[in-house]
């Protein structure tokens, strides 16, 4: 036991030396040794690769999930904004049509909350209603122009029958020359109405704006109906009928305005008492 201790001492000290030249025994023993060591090389490389690739990809797909969220969130906060910024611009719109007009009319501000989808009968309803003021028969008027009139009235909400519904019937003249009371009637296209009982002899041509004559008690004088689109002659050669364009776009109407009281100037008195 001693002396094989000794040898050991012995050979690991002569060994331990640094040497140029090795044995046959030790390079056929490395030769084979080589091979084995660069293939747990290589694994050992490629294994760490592939877990850096695999975390690498794991991160990147937390990554994108993150970021399309965060996209989402900002295409909705934008959405949200133009809407907001719409509102705005047509409320906007609306009180500067409104305001010139206190000394004039009564007005009560609403928001369309629903629409018919019949093509016979054209109504909208807004969300005020009697705590509100509104009685059946007010007029429903838009920046635009004549909107139509109250139907149905109820605590919070009223319908307004539109002036396209078929049913509807708006004593008109000639905005500019003054002339013409003729009958505004609706076709049940929210994009069209009609005239008629025009006499023959009218200057009325297309391009004409149409507004109420004020010979009704439900719609007050002077209020924008539609423009003449085109002039017909009736067969019986007596009449005219004439189509018009509305000037309210009634499929993008989201506010209105009801006229709960009505002042005419003493102006228009005394035009109506002119002309009677």
């Amino acid at each position: 036991m001693l002396f094989v201790i000794v040898l050991s001492l012995i050979i690991m000290s002569k060994t331990s030396i640094h040497r140029e030249n090795i044995t046959l025994l030790e390079k056929i023993i490395r030769d084979s040794y080589t091979p084995l060591q660069s293939g747990v090389s290589g694994v050992k490389y490629n294994w760490d690769g592939w877990t850096i690739a695999f975390a690498n990809k794991k991160n990147q797909s937390r990554t994108i999930e993150s970021l399309k969220k965060q996209n989402n969130n900002l295409v909705m906060q934008n959405q949200k904004l133009l809407e907001y910024r719409a509102e705005a611009l047509r409320l906007r719109k609306i009180l500067a049509f409104a305001e010139p007009k206190r000394d004039e009319y009564n007005l009560i501000s609403a928001r369309v909350v629903a629409r018919n989808s019949q093509n016979w009968y054209k109504y909208l309803v807004i969300d005020q209603g009697q705590e509100a003021g509104v009685v059946k028969d007010m007029a429903v008027i838009s920046p635009q122009g004549l909107v139509g009139r109250v139907g149905s009235v109820s605590r919070n909400s009223a319908q307004v029958i539109l002036i396209t519904d078929r049913e509807t019937a708006v004593g008109a003249i000639l905005q500019k020359t003054r002339e013409t009371r003729g009958i505004v009637e609706g076709l049940g296209n929210s994009s069209q109405l009609r005239m008629v009982n025009i006499p023959y002899y009218s200057k009325i041509e297309k391009g004409n704006i149409v507004v109420t004559s004020g010979l009704s008690k439900v719609y007050p004088k002077g209020i924008a109906i539609g423009k003449i689109s085109k002039v017909t002659k009736e067969p019986s050669g007596l009449l005219l009928t004439a189509q018009l364009k509305p000037m309210t776009d009634f499929d993008k109407l989201e506010e209105v305005l009801v006229i709960k009281d009505y002042f005419p100037p003493v102006e228009a008195l005394e035009e109506d008492a002119a002309d009677g």
